[in-house]
């Protein structure tokens, strides 16, 4: 009876943990879209010539990302040897800070330095929930516990781009960045005030045995293998789908095609996001049960057809049916990678494990805002749309054959 009572309050207390990270989380990412809908228009308030806007834009989201992959592997080198906690409490302030330059901001030069400074802070703070939800999970409920904490991502963006469009067009661009700094500092609060330590290099428990020197031999093995590479890639071609077309290029395809308002776009956007709200739990427990690899498959499919239905988005019914679409795959699929890396990791050092596997995800960041503008640049937006679908179905495919499942199947389960 001990035993079960004791079990009993270790899961209610990773539940408890699970929720903490999740609201955090929601404050966080519900600021971060606030800027999807008026980006573009802030760009040229800022005087970016027209010719090069496309680029311009591509950039300051690329610079978010390039300093998501600069910080990734310090940032699980950070959590392993200061805690988890010091990363859920300083990033969001970092962040913070960031958001409040943004809205002093005179020139195009000083929103890069802005972009780059929340790049670093959502780094930090994804690596460092990832780790804690990979060491309070099992794989009997690691789909389901990094679903929850995507879906409160997914809150925060389906709540953003609207209220970011209709603050920005209601109240000007700076009254969004206030916004976006105003709940930067409710997740630094947050942080402080409930969120625990779980480290367990710094409570004693970890293994001696991921110490020896075999450890290096068995990390550089599993980050080496196929199955990591595999799984890293279609990671990679999903970031670069979300924030090339989806980020770059969607809202263009609103505001240069459709003629479209902030708060439209705004819209469109959101419809992504409840996509993936709804869906995001039913396939993070059905992954748990039928298997991860069906699920990535089908989520990269279906995301793939839905971003190639932009190019035929020539009225705003067709572009929000879009949108729902590309919602519907990214519900499907996009948190199950997660689930992936974490089963095949080594579990006394999922530091280096996420780390590494964010950051080549995050290389995405880098290399789809920039090709993707530089495309439409020079060929029109069509294309983009064309070529990052091609390279997301193929690498699906290719995870579908040849990359190992990691759940085993009940009988009768």
């Amino acid at each position: 009876m001990i035993n079960l009572n004791v079990a009993s309050q270790i899961d209610v207390r990773r539940k408890e943990i699970v929720v903490l990270l999740c609201i955090e989380e929601i404050f966080l990412m519900m600021g971060q879209s606030f800027l999807s809908p008026i980006l573009p228009k802030f760009v040229q308030i800022l005087g970016v010539d027209s010719n090069r806007i496309g680029m311009a834009i591509g950039f300051a989201i690329t610079v978010f990302g390039i300093a998501r992959v600069l910080m990734s592997i310090p940032a699980g080198k950070i959590a392993a040897h200061l805690g988890r906690r010091f990363l859920l409490v300083g990033a969001p302030a970092v962040v913070a800070i960031s958001a409040l330059g943004c809205a002093f901001t005179t020139e195009y030069w000083q929103l890069i330095v802005c972009r780059l400074l929340q790049g670093a802070g959502a780094a930090c703070f994804s690596i460092a929930s990832l780790i804690v939800l990979g060491e309070i999970s099992t794989p009997a409920n690691r789909g389901l516990y990094i679903s929850f904490f995507w879906i409160t991502a997914l809150v925060g963006s389906s709540l953003g781009p609207t209220f970011g469009g209709l603050i920005g067009e209601y109240f000007g661009y700076k009254a969004v960045f206030f916004c976006y700094a105003a709940l930067s500092v409710m997740a630094v609060i947050w942080g402080y005030l409930r969120i625990p330590e779980t480290s367990a290099h710094k409570t004693g428990s970890r293994s001696k045995e991921s110490h020896k020197h075999g450890g290096r031999v068995d990390k550089a093995s599993l980050l080496l293998s196929k199955n990591f590479i595999l799984i890293s890639l279609v990671s990679l071609f999903t970031m670069i789908s979300v924030a090339g077309p989806q980020n770059t290029l969607v809202p263009l395809v609103g505001y240069e095609s459709l003629s479209l308002r902030e708060s439209q776009v705004g819209i469109g956007l959101t419809l992504i996001a409840i996509m993936q709200l709804i869906l995001t739990p039913f396939a993070g427990k059905l992954s748990d049960r039928l298997g991860r690899k069906i699920l990535i498959v089908i989520g990269g499919v279906i995301s793939g057809l839905g971003l190639l239905m932009f190019t035929q988005s020539n009225t705003y019914l067709i572009f929000l049916i879009s949108n729902m679409i590309l919602g519907l795959g990214r519900g499907i699929g996009s948190s199950i990678p997660t689930a992936y890396v974490t089963d095949i990791g080594l579990k006394n050092n999922y530091e280096s494990t996420i780390a590494t596997f964010r950051a080549i995800s995050d290389i995405g960041w880098v290399v789809g805002p920039f090709f993707c503008g530089y495309l439409m640049d020079i060929a029109g937006i069509n294309l983009p749309f064309y070529l990052t679908t091609g390279m997301l179905i193929v690498v699906v495919v290719m995870f579908g054959l040849f990359g190992k499942e990691t759940v085993v199947r009940v009988p009768g389960t």
